[in-house]
């Protein structure tokens, strides 16, 4: 944990240097939740129906599905990124010989970039509710535990683009894949429970790791719901992690042996 820290705090370190773009990042959100307002208001009759059993209000239902997104790009980019940023520069080979656990130098190396996603995402809803959307707020730890099975849902895609950093210097477009899945059939902006929703088109979305996440967080953060009345959807979840996370680390691990016994760990 300590090495982990360390890692983030190095990050935090450079990053503070920048200090106009952190603060335009920071000025973008007020941009970004306006037009979600506005053209929420203006859908709010016609999405009503089929978000009813997610909280009704077509503003929190897209607040709520924006934020999960959010966290899905980091999730799926920055360890990728991080990398090749670390092959790059010649510093990966470097963490790696030392005896921090891969796990642990890992988290370090993008511990930074979800505590600022974390952050963005705070301000977001903050800047939401002051435009009235509404929160249960005695649900938000069981919309944070979700939250946090969602990222780790989608942990074993961001290895194995990394694995493919590793071995080919390519992420083989895995991220955007993601990203695009998740955007279309994992519910961010509208119900895919609605009935223009083609079954065929649910029966995919079931395996898209975002749409059961999005459906248990939307019940919880806005409806109220207990924990135990979304454990099917966490059970869900939870499958993909176990399945999902032992093949991304098996592949992860592959690649590196890969790049040790090729010589091609520092070679950009």
């Amino acid at each position: 944990m300590g090495k982990a820290l360390a890692l983030i705090q190095a990050s935090w370190r450079t990053q503070r240097s920048y200090r106009v773009s952190i603060v335009l990042s920071i000025l973008s959100l007020g941009v970004t939740v306006l037009p979600v307002y506005f053209v929420s208001k203006a859908l709010q009759p016609y999405a009503a129906a089929s978000i009813a059993t997610q909280g009704g209000n077509y503003f929190g239902f897209l607040v709520i599905g924006f934020i999960a997104l959010i966290f899905v790009s980091t999730t799926v980019s920055s360890i990728p990124d991080a990398v090749g940023s670390g092959i790059g520069t010649g510093t990966l080979e470097a963490l790696l010989s030392t005896r921090a656990s891969i796990p642990s130098l890992l988290a370090g190396m993008v511990g930074y970039s979800f505590l600022w996603t974390a952050v963005k995402a705070l301000l977001f809803l903050a800047l939401a509710m002051v435009l009235g959307m509404h929160l249960s707020l005695a649900a938000s730890l069981s919309g944070i535990f979700i939250l946090v099975l969602i990222v780790l849902a989608h942990i074993p895609f961001a290895l194995v683009a990394a694995s493919l950093v590793l071995a080919f210097r390519t992420t083989g477009q895995i991220p955007s894949i993601v990203m695009i899945a998740s955007g279309l059939l994992g519910g961010v902006y509208w119900s895919m429970s609605a009935k223009i929703i083609p079954p065929w088109v649910h029966a995919i979305a079931n395996w898209v790791p975002l749409a059961p996440g999005l459906r248990a967080l939307r019940q919880t953060l806005l409806n109220g719901a207990s924990l135990s009345s979304v454990m099917p959807d966490v059970m869900l979840l939870l499958g993909f992690i176990v399945m999902l996370n032992a093949i991304g680390f098996l592949t992860f691990v592959e690649a590196l042996r890969y790049a040790r016994r090729t010589g091609t760990l520092a070679q950009y």
